[in-house]
């Protein structure tokens, strides 16, 4: 996933003007993708230890399996930012296919 910190910043701001209070946690949801279960479990069991919640490992229809996990915390767009990095060099580290970015809810 490409990441910009410009373009976080705008979405920051979209989501406080749509009522998400971002001093407050809220439920942020992480992608990852590969057609290699095992590789994606071995994802999930390093973010277990960072006390990511597993939402699903479920094979997608292109074949790709799709590891979805969520954190509620407080996320700056810094945060963000350099979590969006961590989590690009974590899939090129197990050799995962694609980070493919995150959404958020609130809590």
């Amino acid at each position: 996933m490409t990441t910009d910190k410009e373009n976080l910043k705008h979405i920051f701001d979209q989501m406080q003007k749509n009522g998400f209070d971002l001093n407050e946690p809220l439920k942020w949801g992480f992608f990852f993708f590969d057609k290699n279960k095992e590789k994606i479990e071995n994802v999930f069991m390093e973010l277990k230890e960072h006390n990511y919640i597993l939402n699903s490992i479920e094979i997608m229809e292109d074949n790709l399996w799709r590891l979805f996990v969520t954190k509620t915390e407080v996320l700056t767009v810094e945060k963000l930012h350099k979590r969006n990095i961590a989590f690009n060099e974590l899939a090129q580290y197990y050799d995962i296919q694609l980070y493919d970015g995150w959404d958020v809810e609130k809590a």
